[in-house]
């Protein structure tokens, strides 16, 4: 009797979303139709009634599986060598075939001989460089001759550090390494072409960079300096975190002990205005305050930097104090300095009484110093204003400019408390309570009693 085999429907791969397993999905060197399997490549469940082996058929070494019951499934190769590949070919997982054998990185062969070569024949043009994948030297030999020669004499000795540094970037390929700053490379800019700023330029110091540019390197002494200091410049370069308003240490003694200094640069850039404008007109206050700050540009330094988180910033020093007395003393500048501007037109008419209240001061300028910061602590106090020389409301229906924590909406009316009463943080104690007398009130009421009289 014969029987006929039933068609059935083609199996989907359990592990698939549903996808018929077709024969070109299958591996490469599997056998498509295996022994048993109908014409499209499957193996067909045993009929109804048939007898069911007590043991499994031997099983191929890789390919469909044929289990007791149900359909078959797909069994990875285990002996043979490529199996890994065909099974990643067969999922689909090509990409994780990928990270998990990534690619050989090219390294760059990089020899010191051929570095020499071309060094000595085209070094004066940049070649060692570019052939060090370093283009922007390269450019910069190109265009000034090695740096006039300087630079070139100077790669002879410095050709197998740079050999070595680009074959660690090389093998080692990290952005921050990239741009680093190295500090032979700074001073080969600096000889000679840091009079011109070209090392200020390449530590982004851009606006010393212009000042070296239009005064050539501050008449040479700027440059000089920065033979001392590249390691800070270096140092600040590299940092990770640069604070943009912080004052730093380089930048202020150059300005300082050059020729600038007699101007005030120094003054300007730490945000002293106003001795910046006095040694404008006095050159430096006839050059003694010039060679004074050569030596306490650091204090002025720490104390410009510390002023940015201070409450206040408007105390009064004095060694500034002793520097406007001598020789400024005589037209009162220091009693001007310490907001004592009546002894100063005093001091100015009579040349220091005489030159006797000159030396007196010299005695008691300590006090006189204290004295002026306790009045400037009493006003910060009682109207929350560091501003020296500001006036504020103190009166019902004055006007003026509000110390913070006020606002004033309506002029002629004394402004309103808004973050509690009193202006030093902390304060927030409530005044006392008291009951105004309604004065409209009163009038209206008395009023009323007379027009009520008068009509009785």
């Amino acid at each position: 009797m014969s029987t006929e085999i039933e068609t059935q429907p083609q199996c989907t791969d359990p592990g698939s979303d549903g996808q018929q397993a077709t024969t070109d999905q299958f591996p490469p060197g599997l056998p498509v139709n295996p022994q048993g399997a109908n014409p499209n490549g499957h193996l067909s469940p045993p009929l109804h009634g048939a007898h069911l082996p007590a043991q499994p058929r031997s099983l191929p070494q890789y390919g469909y599986q044929q289990p007791q019951y149900g359909y078959p499934q797909y069994v990875s190769p285990t002996n043979s060598p490529d199996s890994q590949k065909l099974m990643w070919e067969y999922e689909g997982n090509s990409h994780n075939h990928a990270a998990m054998c990534p690619e050989p990185t090219s390294r760059i062969r990089v020899s010191l001989t051929e570095a020499y070569l071309l060094m000595i024949v085209l070094g004066i043009f940049g070649a060692h460089h570019f052939y060090l994948k370093r283009p922007r030297w390269g450019l910069l030999y190109c265009f000034t001759f090695g740096l006039l020669g300087a630079g070139w004499l100077i790669d002879i000795f410095r050709l197998p550090v740079l050999v070595s540094r680009c074959k660690n970037e090389a093998s080692h390929p990290e952005p921050s390494l990239a741009k680093k700053k190295r500090l032979d490379d700074v001073y080969v800019l600096w000889f000679p072409g840091g009079l011109i700023g070209l090392h200020h330029f390449y530590l982004n110091n851009i606006k010393l960079g212009i000042l070296y540019l239009c005064t050539f390197g501050i008449c040479g002494i700027g440059w000089l300096i920065d033979a001392f200091l590249m390691p800070y410049h270096v140092k600040i370069a590299n940092s990770d975190n640069q604070d943009t308003t912080k004052k730093r240490f380089t930048t202020t003694c150059i300005l300082a002990i050059s020729p600038t200094g007699l101007l005030g640069a120094h003054h300007y850039y730490l945000n002293r205005f106003g001795f910046g404008r006095l040694y404008n007109f006095t050159f430096g206050i006839f050059g003694i305050g010039y060679i004074v700050d050569w030596f306490r540009f650091p204090v002025l330094l720490k104390r410009s930097n510390t002023a940015r988180t201070m409450c206040h910033s408007s105390h009064k020093h004095l060694d500034d104090a002793y520097l406007l007395w001598f020789p400024l003393g005589f037209l009162g500048f220091h009693h001007f300095y310490l907001n004592r501007r009546g002894w100063g037109l005093l001091y100015m008419f009579t040349f220091g009484f005489l030159g006797i209240g000159w030396l007196v001061d010299l005695c008691r300028m300590r006090t006189l110093v204290e004295n002026c910061n306790r009045d400037i602590d009493e006003r910060v106090h009682l109207t929350g204003s560091n501003i020296v020389g500001g006036h504020v409301p103190l009166n019902y229906g004055q006007t003026g400019p509000c110390p913070p924590g006020y606002s004033n909406q309506h002029p002629g009316i004394y402004p309103t408390q808004q973050n509690g009463y009193g202006s030093v943080p902390g304060m927030n104690d409530q005044p006392p309570s008291y009951e105004a007398a309604s004065v409209p009130t009163k009038v209206k009421w008395s009023s009323a009693r007379i027009f009520s009289q008068v009509h009785l």
